[in-house]
């Protein structure tokens, strides 16, 4: 698979991070994003894949994707849509398991961007399993549904 990924501005790395984690993106999701490190819980890895989606990381988003829903997408569609949003805030409303002693986790988020002009609200349920020390996305339920 060819890498797709926009560069990350250097001068990028001491603002906040997009995850809306109160810390910098250095300090917060560019380490996993540069793969220095993995994701300790399953939260961190969505928190994580947001951040992918805002800078346009494709490359993290496929390596972090459970390999047995993966074929739902390509990572030129991903980039296509994540490139076409203004994504403006990310908002954790629950969690349940996806610590570290745990094999699988969900997290229930809504992520609020605009596309085309419109404002759009992204709630789901992300379900994440961790493989060999390694947290992956693996599909996700509709808050209804839950």
């Amino acid at each position: 698979m060819p890498q797709i990924n926009a560069p990350i501005a250097t001068s990028r790395h001491g603002e906040p991070c997009p995850c809306d984690s109160n810390a910098s993106l250095a300090q917060c999701c560019l380490p996993l994003l540069h793969g220095q490190q993995t994701a300790e819980t399953a939260e961190q890895l969505m928190r994580s894949r947001y951040t992918a989606h805002v800078l346009l990381q494709i490359d993290y988003l496929w390596q972090t994707w459970d390999a047995s829903t993966r074929q739902r997408s390509t990572p030129e569609q991903i980039y296509t849509w994540a490139a076409s949003c203004d994504w403006l805030n990310l908002e954790v409303l629950s969690t349940d398991q996806g610590q570290a002693g745990d094999s699988d986790g969900r997290v229930d988020f809504v992520a609020l961007y605009r596309q085309g002009g419109e404002l759009h609200q992204h709630h789901e349920i992300a379900l994440f399993r961790q493989l060999g020390n390694r947290w992956f996305y693996v599909d996700h339920l509709e808050p209804e549904h839950y």
